[in-house]
Formats: C-alpha cells, sequence, structure tokens
C-alpha cells in the first residue's frame, strides 16, 4: 500500500513539474513572440552621419531632435531611382524614413526608405565659377549646389550635361541636403523645344506663330515665361520681332502650346550660346 501511494505521488509531483515546464516555456514564447509582432515606430530626418562598418545611423529631424540608430542585420533600404539599396547608398544630406524597434532604449532600424526632395521652377541663373544654379520658385529664389556627379536628363529622356542648362529652362530638380547645403543630385529638363522664325506675335492675346521648313506651331506665352535677350532671362515680349529664328520651349497641355522661355536661336536651329 505504501508502494503504490509513493508511486501516486510521484506521478503528482512530475505533473506538476511538467505543467510548471510547459507553463514557463509558453509563457516565454509568447513574450518573444509580442516583441517580434511588435509594431514599428518611425522617424523621419535628414542623415546626420552614417558608419557602415559599425552599422549605426545618425539623423535629425525637425526642427531640432535627432536620434542613433543601430542598423539590424536583415535591415532594407529604399533608394530613389535605384530598383536595390544597400547601407552603401546612405550618405549625409539625404531625406529618409526610418522604421524602428525600441527594445529597452536601444533603437534598432529594419528598414531606411529615402525620401525624395524636389523643387521644380525657372532656371534663373547659373554661375560656373562656384557651380551654383539659382532657381526661381515663383516668389522666391533657391540656390543649388552643382556637384560634379549631377545627373542631367533633357527632355525626351536624353542624357545630358549641366552645360546643356541654360537660364529660362524649366527644370525639376531633385536634391540633398549635406551639412544643410542644398545640392542637386538631379534635374530634369520639363518642356519640349521648338526652333524656328517669328512670323507673327499678338501682345494683346499673348500668342505668337514660327514657322520651320513645313511646319508651324502657335504658342500660348505663359505668364511667367522667360524671354531670353543677350543670355539673360529679364527680356519682354516686346522685344521679338518677326523674322527672328528664336527656340521655344513648350509644354503642350491638351493640344495647346504653353510657351515658357523664348531664346535666340542661330541658322543651324540650335540655340545660340547664353552667357551664364
Amino acid at each position: 500500500m505504501k508502494t503504490k501511494a509513493l508511486r501516486a505521488w510521484a506521478v503528482v509531483c512530475l505533473s506538476a513539474l511538467t505543467a510548471t515546464v510547459a507553463y514557463r516555456a509558453s509563457a516565454d514564447d509568447a513574450s518573444a513572440n509580442a516583441t517580434a509582432a511588435k509594431p514599428d515606430k518611425t522617424y523621419t530626418g535628414t542623415i546626420v552621419s552614417i558608419d557602415p562598418k559599425e552599422h549605426l545611423l545618425d539623423v535629425r529631424g525637425f526642427p531640432f531632435s535627432s536620434k542613433k540608430f543601430n542598423l539590424g542585420d536583415t535591415c532594407a533600404y529604399t533608394i530613389v531611382g535605384q530598383d536595390t539599396g544597400a547601407i552603401g547608398d546612405l550618405r549625409p544630406g539625404q531625406k529618409v524614413m526610418v522604421g524602428y524597434q525600441n527594445v529597452h532604449g536601444v533603437l534598432v532600424a529594419d528598414r531606411v526608405t529615402q525620401q525624395p526632395m524636389r523643387d521644380e521652377g525657372m532656371v534663373k541663373a547659373i554661375d560656373p565659377t562656384t557651380q551654383m544654379l539659382t532657381l526661381h520658385l515663383g516668389v522666391m529664389d533657391k540656390k543649388f549646389q552643382l556637384p560634379a556627379d549631377c545627373e542631367v536628363t533633357l527632355r525626351g529622356d536624353r542624357a545630358g550635361t549641366v552645360a546643356d542648362i541654360q537660364p529660362g529652362n524649366h527644370v525639376l530638380i531633385t536634391y540633398e541636403v549635406p551639412n544643410g547645403k542644398p545640392t542637386a543630385r538631379q534635374i530634369a529638363q520639363t518642356s519640349e523645344t521648338f526652333t524656328g522664325d517669328l512670323t507673327a506675335i499678338d501682345l494683346d492675346q499673348k500668342t505668337m506663330k514660327a514657322k520651320a521648313m513645313f511646319a508651324t506651331k502657335k504658342f500660348n506665352v505663359g505668364d511667367d515665361c522667360a524671354v531670353v535677350i543677350n543670355g539673360k532671362p529679364g527680356g519682354k515680349l516686346t522685344d521679338l520681332r518677326p523674322g527672328e529664328s528664336l527656340m521655344f520651349s513648350y509644354d503642350n497641355v491638351n493640344g495647346v502650346n504653353v510657351v515658357n522661355r523664348i531664346a535666340p536661336a542661330n541658322r543651324s536651329g540650335s540655340a545660340v550660346a547664353e552667357n551664364k
């Protein structure tokens, strides 16, 4: 009887111990799953510094906050203009959104997405000495540094150089701000061009016609149209004369040609070189 009682008691104790271990394991798994399933926080700002070797990222937000992140081994990177990204594509001055988890005060990033900064307007001036471009943005001007590796895309997706960009051009600039200085990374022309002789101009209606070989085009002049005279976009429509050979930069909006830049052209149809 005693032996049976002892065996029964042992079975009860073993069952209790097994249940306790199972409970603790289940609790640990639940805690681990809860940590793994914890939703990301996000933080947006400009990269101050990046250390690829140590996998560290310092980002300054708005207005004066900043956060330091540890970049996880499986951190995903999304970079503007690239199908795939890597830690080596990050650099100071880029605007990014960081997805991260706060684990006991340690910020661990699992994704970094570059957010493009863009401005569109009229090129007011280009200084080849200082490599600076001034963009007119409606009511204000903004200056951009022009690095040697700045990509230029001309109308029709043609590759170009900074030398192809002229005062009066309408462009879209994608930029970054290393050390707080706007720096152009990509410049894209946003208008088509037509070169021909001016045949008619209506100052009241702000329309004009031009002919090249067998083609004739009618243009409606936009309010912010740049008329380039002597290399500077400060001219007026009254400065133009029928018979002049001109290059028109324009946008075709549902069949209406809206011109935004008019500049002298030479007889071969290419633009006359303009003073920067």
